[in-house]
């Protein structure tokens, strides 16, 4: 049985902002996918009406943050959203918070879905269900076009980590493992898409209401960290992350305030 039928191919494009959606039983990744095929050099060379999704029953080589690989077995939900910042509104001064918002979507979608299990959001773009990792999301843009953003996710959902690397089976988890309950993924994906775009639209409108409920899920508060900023490592207390998705660390030498960067340690 395929993952995903044409029903629920006409169901996704009909319940959400989606104007033209690829789909593939299998494929390397999403994210490469929608960079080479929708992100080309000139408008005029493009026939794809945004928001695009890039949708596979099957990843076989999806990437994470920097050489990071994002691991993928069958019950697993992957796809990539590439939208249009300026059509959503969205500056570029305020790009990096969509990340952020997506993992908040994300979180809330899967809050939902395990009322009695604790979701939580480590910065900037990882979902995590009672202590694993369950979600990740890899933001991505084409210097030929910095309007065009492609947004990478993927979420552990009936997939088992039986199979995966002991390494991996010690970090992450599935929706389907942590409940015990199997969740259909069409109505899954349509929520998904659903709560990004309204996420998506707070970024733009600026009412103020996108971090508050961020921090509300902020794994990291308070906790003793090891960040890598790609040009030094730090370590500090989380005090928090501001309403500029800033990470803000309390470190030896006093306060710091750090936009990107990798959390090797908390």
């Amino acid at each position: 049985m395929l993952p995903f039928t044409a029903e629920d191919l006409k169901a996704v494009r009909a319940e959400t902002f989606i104007e033209h959606l690829d789909y593939f039983e299998s494929l390397a990744s999403t994210n490469s996918w929608a960079l080479h095929t929708h992100c080309t050099p000139s408008p005029s060379e493009r026939e794809t009406s945004f928001p695009a999704l890039v949708l596979t029953g099957n990843q076989t080589a999806g990437r994470g943050r920097g050489n990071n690989a994002w691991w993928s077995a069958a019950g697993g939900l992957t796809f990539s959203l590439v939208v249009d910042a300026s059509q959503l509104g969205i500056p570029l001064e305020k790009q990096p918070l969509i990340a952020l918002a997506t993992g908040l979507a994300v979180c809330e979608t899967l809050a939902r879905q395990a009322p009695e299990h604790t979701l939580q959001l480590k910065w900037p773009n990882d979902v995590f269900i009672a202590g694993k990792k369950v979600s990740g999301i890899l933001v991505e843009t084409s210097a030929s076009q910095p309007g065009l953003v492609v947004i990478g996710v993927g979420v552990n959902l009936n997939n088992s980590f039986l199979s995966a690397e002991a390494e991996l089976q010690s970090l992450g988890t599935s929706l389907y493992e942590t409940t015990g309950q199997k969740f259909p993924l069409a109505p899954t994906l349509i929520d998904l898409i659903n709560a990004i775009e309204n996420r998506l639209y707070d970024v733009a409108g600026d009412r103020g209401e996108l971090m508050p409920a961020w921090r509300r899920y902020c794994l990291l508060t308070g906790r003793d960290i090891r960040i890598n900023t790609g040009r030094e490592t730090r370590a500090g207390t989380c005090l928090e992350i501001d309403d500029q998705g800033y990470l803000i660390l309390q470190t030896e030498d006093g306060r710091e305030r750090i936009i990107s960067g990798t959390i090797e340690h908390f």
